[in-house]
């Protein structure tokens, strides 16, 4: 992401579609904006999880069913590339006026910024990291603006004035991202009301209308034990105020266990380095990597079993 990766902050690594930052320190890591990030039900974000590669955190990124904005960008026509940018404009307001998220860490790389080809809705990449390219909102306003304008020239050259007047505004330092958001937010109607849609369905789904919720329901034991797994990730182990599930006086069980992840409806299980692993259906598996589970599954953590229902 511009200067993290020459700073030696950040290192990418391929992983088939997806793609995962390594931060080169633990410090770097912010748990607080990672915590909002899993938090927010919306769709601007590219789904996140946090794994390890070789020791090291990992941000690992879902972009599966999405196009990079670089890769869309041949063969476009200029009203679908006002689309996108006026999207973009519209996804980066969000994160400013989240109050907990900072602008400055979205990543706005060009094979970075990613778009759901069938709405043009834009997915945007988000570091919870402590250190960043840009020093203040103003300064990655004027490189989000600067950069978009070099991009979409050869556009502006092949398509007459169909999109002058909207480079111009984007030139216009008088205007801000919300003002032209405003001026142009008309050319998205279509693309808000498929995005409406899109979060009415997402939400009947995560309240049992469709995408199947998981609960971990305890075995082998005559305690009653039962957590439905209704969040983008759950935290399990034996600190109560760092996890989402805990088991504070089970000894054998980590502080910080083992994450299940769930992004629509498909689950996986990761094991945060702990001393006395995890295991689904026997199997114990490997601290970092992410396993798929589903429903009959039998997990262990440390000593305690526990079925996917």
């Amino acid at each position: 992401m511009y200067t993290l990766e020459d700073r030696g902050i950040i290192s990418e690594v391929a992983c088939g579609n997806n793609f995962g930052y390594v931060l080169e320190k633990e410090s770097y890591f912010v748990s607080t904006d990672y915590k909002v990030l899993m938090g927010q039900h919306n769709d601007i974000f590219v789904p996140c999880m946090k794994m390890l590669y070789n020791g090291k955190i990992e941000l690992y990124y879902i972009t599966d069913g999405f196009i990079s904005m670089l890769a869309m960008m041949e063969g476009l026509m200029p009203d679908q590339l006002a689309n996108i940018v006026i999207n973009l404009f519209g996804s980066v307001m969000e994160v400013k006026n989240n109050g907990f998220l900072q602008s400055q860490n979205i990543d706005i790389s060009w094979n970075k910024i990613f778009i759901d080809p069938a709405t043009l809705m834009v997915r945007l990449v988000y570091l919870p990291i402590n250190a960043r390219a840009f020093g203040s909102y103003v300064e990655f306003e004027s490189e989000l603006r600067s950069s978009l304008v070099k991009f979409m020239h050869k556009m502006v050259a092949a398509s007459g004035n169909k999109l002058d007047k909207f480079v111009q505004d984007l030139t216009n330092s008088i205007l801000s991202i919300e003002d032209i958001y405003k001026k142009y937010k008309g050319v998205t109607a279509e693309a808000s009301s498929h995005k409406k849609e899109k979060m009415d369905s997402d939400n009947d789904n995560h309240s049992g209308g469709g995408i199947c919720v998981l609960k971990l329901s305890a075995i082998n034991t005559s305690e009653y034990f039962e957590a439905v797994l209704d969040k983008p990730q759950i935290v399990i182990g034996r600190k109560q105020e760092s996890v989402d599930i805990a088991f504070p006086f089970n000894r054998a069980i980590g502080r910080r266990h083992c994450v299940v992840t769930n992004y629509n409806g498909n689950y996986c299980i990761i094991d945060e380095n702990s001393l006395n692993g995890t295991f689904v259906n026997g199997v114990k598996i490997v601290p970092g990597e992410s396993v798929p589970i589903k429903r009959g599954d039998v997990i262990r953590i440390a000593d305690r079993e526990f079925q996917l229902k």
